[in-house]
């Protein structure tokens, strides 16, 4: 259900996009994508210079520099993200860098880390970041 809303607003912003600049970018590419890679692979890709989605996602992927990060970093992902899969290769190298400091959960979605507001106002993943700031 939150992929086709997310859907939804991809399509109006590409048709805004099509509005300002017909010249570049041609509403006949545009129609219903049962997911978000189908429309990265019709869409994204095809404007952004990229061969398709495949393509796309491994040159814009994090996980190619990860093990050159040096600098502290905070990495927070929930194993049920709808849309960011960690797969083992990359989670071994968020593990073995040690300026990433690496979080996982097991629920929390794409963006809802909360708990219960049990004297706070709940918002976990803040409240993580305030933690690892004052860490540093």
């Amino acid at each position: 259900m939150y992929e086709q809303r997310f859907l939804r607003g991809l399509r109006r912003r590409f048709r805004r996009k099509a509005a300002l600049f017909p010249d570049r970018y041609d509403l006949a590419h545009l129609r219903r994508f049962a997911s978000i890679r189908d429309f990265d692979d019709k869409i994204t890709a095809r404007y952004e210079g990229f061969m398709g989605a495949d393509d796309y996602y491994e040159r814009a992927s994090s996980a190619r520099v990860l093990d050159r990060i040096r600098v502290p970093s905070l990495v927070i992902h929930s194993t049920d993200d709808p849309f960011i899969r960690i797969l083992p290769a990359t989670r071994a190298k968020l593990l073995e860098n040690p300026a990433i400091a690496w979080i996982e959960t097991a629920r929390g979605g794409h963006c809802a880390f909360l708990a219960e507001p049990d004297g706070y106002d709940g918002r976990w993943a803040e409240r993580k970041v305030i933690e690892f700031l004052s860490q540093l």
